[in-house]
C-alpha cells in the first residue's frame, strides 16, 4: 500500500496536486505559491488564454528568470575571479619585495660582522 507520508498536497489555479517530496516540505510550497502567484498573473492578464497555454507562457517567463539571474551570477563571478587575479598579483609582489628586502638587510647584517 502507497504511503502518503511524503506527498504533499499544493494548490494551483485551485487545482489540488499531490507532489512527492523527501525533504524541505516549506520550499516546495513556496515554489508552488510561486507558480500559483504566476499562473494567476499570466491568466488575469490573458483571460482568453486556455490553462495549458498559460502554464507555457508561464514556464518561459520562470526559465527568463532563471537564465537572466545564470548571467547575473555569471557576471558577478567574472568580475569576483578578476578581482582574485588582482589581489593575487599584489600579494605575490609584495612577498618577492619583502624576500628582497630581507635578502638585503641578511646582506647588510653579514657586511655588518666583518666590521666588527
Amino acid at each position: 500500500m502507497k504511503s502518503d507520508k511524503n506527498i504533499l498536497k499544493v494548490k494551483i489555479l485551485d487545482i489540488e496536486y499531490p507532489l512527492k517530496v523527501s525533504e524541505n516540505v516549506e520550499y516546495v510550497q513556496q515554489i508552488a505559491r510561486y507558480v500559483d502567484s504566476k499562473m494567476r498573473e499570466i491568466q488575469a492578464a490573458k483571460p482568453e488564454r486556455p490553462l495549458h497555454q498559460v502554464a507555457i507562457l508561464v514556464a518561459l517567463n520562470i526559465a527568463d528568470e532563471l537564465y537572466q539571474q545564470k548571467n547575473i551570477e555569471s557576471d558577478n563571478l567574472k568580475v569576483y575571479e578578476d578581482r582574485m587575479d588582482k589581489l593575487a598579483k599584489k600579494l605575490e609582489l609584495g612577498i618577492k619585495k619583502s624576500s628582497e628586502e630581507n635578502d638585503s638587510l641578511t646582506r647588510f647584517d653579514s657586511d655588518k660582522t666583518f666590521l666588527e
